[in-house]
């Protein structure tokens, strides 16, 4: 290599102090380093995150990468779908990797995480859609509740550290109402111009541009919605916002669904920061209402998120004890039983019986053996109805559906 072309690259990456060199001394200095080690043996430049890499290197990276045909040197770069970089593509062959398939993502996530609940892993290979990163982070950032679905499913997904840097650094750029803006929308979860246009005020939808500029949302030309174009963006959204314009946000769309009371509670069992009672039986008049519908699963997600909203007590105990019998006799799901009931009980403990004993607390489930995570038969169904129906001994009668 030449005097010149060595004292550029030596100044160029910081090994020596000069003048900056001029950009196509340093290019063709690269060009013939590159070239002299595959000379030597074959050699690959591997170039992770090319929108990261800043503007003079990515024109040295573009001029050696077009300029390696006959050489033993081959080059590599990754970015990320629809993230602009400085580098320079033009001609240079690329492949676009494709997510994973459904069956594919299934084996990954319970391969790494095989003790999540069916629903819990049914609603993260929905939101991860393919992704292999977001399919190993996603779980991590669960609580160990949340990944047993012993309360209700958070609305938004929490973001992982590494899952953060992904998807919320698109986000935080924005000005901070065009996020306040994505925030309506990514809690009202439909999409409805109107209803976003009435919560953001009087500036209505204007701010929304810069982020349909960022490729991170869009208005669905058939639905006249709008959509982002991953669901974790969601994700970030939520993770950039403070828990009191999360509020807020839940608040403002609260008044704009007076003519939804099903959706309304929801918004506002979210905007409450502590127990409840009136938003807690909404919730609870909710939850009926859905499983009238046939909706057991939905049914369930309101109760817990109404027995959550419950003063510690009877109330709570009784809703966590709904949930439970719903998930044992209505769905047939018994994976969470047990652990619904050990909660009820707490809850609620142990009255005087009729001779003025204690009513003893229930032991605690002992048959569960490392093969016996499905659906148990109809015996161990009818076992738990019964364990249920014990629990709300001291209640009402007809307080837990399908007690006497």
């Amino acid at each position: 290599m030449s005097v010149v072309h060595g004292r550029a690259l030596s100044v160029a990456v910081g090994l020596s102090d000069g003048p900056p060199p001029d950009q196509l001394i340093v290019s063709n200095a690269a060009l013939t380093l590159l070239v002299r080690a595959g000379a030597a043996r074959p050699s690959l430049v591997i170039v992770d995150d090319l929108p990261w890499v800043d503007r003079s290197s990515a024109v040295v990276l573009g001029f050696v990468a077009r300029r390696l045909t006959g050489s033993r040197v081959g080059f590599l770069a990754a970015s990320r779908s629809g993230e602009e970089s400085f580098f320079e593509q033009g001609d240079l062959p690329g492949y676009e990797l494709q997510p994973l398939d459904d069956v594919a993502a299934a084996a990954l996530i319970m391969d790494r995480f095989p003790a999540l609940a069916p629903r819990v892993r049914h609603r993260l290979l929905t939101e991860a859609q393919g992704n292999p990163l977001a399919l190993l982070e996603l779980p991590v950032a669960l609580t160990g509740v949340q990944r047993a679905a012993l309360g209700p499913p958070p609305a938004v997904l929490p973001l992982s550290r590494r899952l953060q840097s992904v998807f919320a650094s698109r986000v935080s750029g924005l000005p901070a109402a065009t996020r306040r803006l994505l925030l309506f929308a990514v809690l009202d979860g439909t999409g409805d111009l109107g209803i976003l246009d009435a919560a953001a005020g009087y500036r209505g939808l204007a701010d929304l541009a810069p982020a349909e500029r960022a490729r991170l949302v869009h208005v669905d030309g058939v639905t006249g919605r709008l959509a982002f174009r991953h669901p974790l963006t969601r994700s970030a959204v939520v993770e950039l916002s403070t828990s009191d314009e999360r509020h807020c946000a839940h608040r403002a769309l609260a008044d704009q669904l007076a003519d939804q009371p099903e959706r309304r509670v929801w918004h506002l069992a979210e905007a409450a920061a502590e127990p409840d009672e009136a938003v807690a039986g909404l919730l609870e008049q909710t939850a009926q209402l859905t499983l009238r519908r046939g909706d057991a699963v939905g049914a369930i997600r309101a109760l817990l998120r109404s027995a959550e909203l419950s003063a510690p007590g009877s109330q709570r105990s009784r809703r966590l004890a709904e949930a439970a019998y719903l998930g044992a006799d209505v769905t047939g799901d018994l994976y969470n039983v047990p652990q619904l009931l050990d909660r009820s009980s707490e809850q609620d403990p142990p009255r005087p019986g009729p001779h003025g004993a204690a009513r003893p607390r229930r032991a605690r489930r002992r048959d569960r053996g490392p093969g016996q995570r499905g659906r148990p038969g109809a015996h161990r169904a009818r076992r738990y109805r019964g364990r249920l129906c014990r629990s709300a001994d001291g209640l009402p009668r007809g307080a837990v559906a399908g007690c006497p």
